[in-house]
This record gives structure tokens, sequence and C-alpha cells, in this order.
């Protein structure tokens, strides 16, 4: 069974466009192998970058504007429209879905993107896990600098929104770690205090593939405990703040 793509990257693109013979760029050099038999007669091809093995699927104008349309894509950008052209696709292939949480793999997925986007002049660029969708420009921007050692694009690859009065659920990390998270905080936290807490917990699992909770976070809300359990529809992990009076002299 082949699975929906994690990555979209959306370009104009003439009908006859021939994913097989794509004009990969000089930096992909030996460092891409691209396996055109695989899937024959289908618009579909097998790319092997640093020898991780990924799919790539093009998108007719149709089909893009069709699952735009039918699926929770969220702009992050006010003056970003849905975008109008074909998509590609591009997702881990079934040997490498097990490690989807390895910066390596999420490196090489999203490198594929940045190079397939530069060829086309892509307009955009869509995270299906999440629903992030930005423009071609601020992906690149990003990816370039995740390439360089910079932070995980949280933004794009995983949201949390405030789904009531101090509740937060992310969306888009059960593709990293098989479950979201609903996080339920005091009264007492600052928004900001919230989202970086958050933020942080969201890079652990990303690049460590586990919940690290150290002793002291860098936030005001080391004055507080942190606990987890398991959500009963076990499709969440539920943490929380609880509030604790602070200790002086």
């Amino acid at each position: 069974m082949i699975s929906d793509p994690a990555l979209l990257i959306v370009a104009p693109m003439m009908n006859g466009f021939d994913l097989a013979h794509f004009p990969w760029p000089r930096a992909a050099g030996d460092r891409l192998v691209v396996n055109g038999a695989k899937f024959d007669d289908l618009d579909m091809l097998e790319v092997i970058a640093d020898g991780m093995p990924f799919l790539l699927s093009r998108l007719s104008a149709e089909e893009t504007r069709r699952k735009f349309a039918n699926e929770n894509f969220r702009p992050l950008s006010g003056d970003l429209p849905y975008p109008d052209g074909s998509a590609i696709g591009i997702g881990p292939r079934d040997i490498v879905t097990s490690g989807r949480h390895l910066p390596e793999i999420n490196c090489r997925l999203l490198m594929l993107g940045k190079w397939i986007g530069t060829i086309l002049a892509a307009t955009a660029a869509a995270w299906g896990p999440s629903g992030g969708l930005v423009h071609f420009a601020d992906y690149d921007r990003a990816v370039s600098d995740y390439l360089a050692g910079g932070p995980f694009p949280p933004d794009f690859q995983i949201c949390f929104a405030e789904e009531r009065k101090g509740r937060f659920i992310t969306r888009g990390l059960a593709y990293f770690a098989g479950r979201e998270i609903r996080l339920s905080v005091g009264a007492d936290y600052e928004a900001s205090d919230v989202a970086a807490q958050l933020a942080r917990i969201v890079n652990d699992i990303v690049t460590h593939g586990k919940i690290d909770i150290p002793g002291s976070p860098r936030t005001s809300i080391k004055r507080h405990p942190l606990s987890g359990s398991d959500g009963d529809d076990h499709g969440y992990f539920d943490i929380s703040f609880e509030s604790q009076p602070t200790i002086t002299g």
C-alpha cells in the first residue's frame, strides 16, 4: 500500500511533464539514484538520496485542487492563497518509514523538496501531517537553515493550537512519534512560556524520538513540575504543567 506523500511541492507544470526525466540539479550529483523502472507506466518514481529511498508522485492540477479543498491545510502566511498548479508529492519508502523521526531522514526528504521546487520555480510547499502551507521561498529559507545545522522547522511540520482555555494540542507530531500531544496548563502560565516549552518537547521527540524532561528547562516553567500519561484514546500523550509555589531564600 502506498501512503499519501508527506510533502507537496506545488508549481506550474505542463500536462506532458515527465517525472521520470526530471532535470535534477548539479547539487544532486552522486547523492541521488533514480529508479525509473520501479513504477513503470505510473506517474511515480523511486529516488534514493544518500542511500535512503523516497517515493515521488505527480498530482495533476485537478488532483492538487481536490487535495487542498478536501483536506485541512492552513496557510501560515496571510497573503498566501491556496496554490494553483500541479504538485509533486514526496514521502519516505517503507524501509525508512520507521525512522521518520530521525533528522537524517527528514533532512533528505526536505532536501528533495528544495531541489524539485527550485528547478520548477515552485510557488508553495505543503506538509500533509500538520496541514502547514507556505510560500516556497519561505520553505526554501527554512530548509536551507535546517540543512546547514539550524533548527528543525516546527511551524511548517508541526503545529499546535489552543483547543480550549488552558489546553493545547499538536497536529503533525504523530508523523514522527506515532501520537499527538495534549498539553494542559494552569491559569498562571504565560502564553510565551507554554509555546517555548511545547516547542522544546516537540524538538526532543523529533530529534531523539522520545520526550526528554530536564530538571530545569530554560523558561519560567522551570518552577513547575511536568507530568505526562497516555491519553484515553491512545492517540495522544497527555502532559500537564502543575502549578507549585515558588520557594525563596
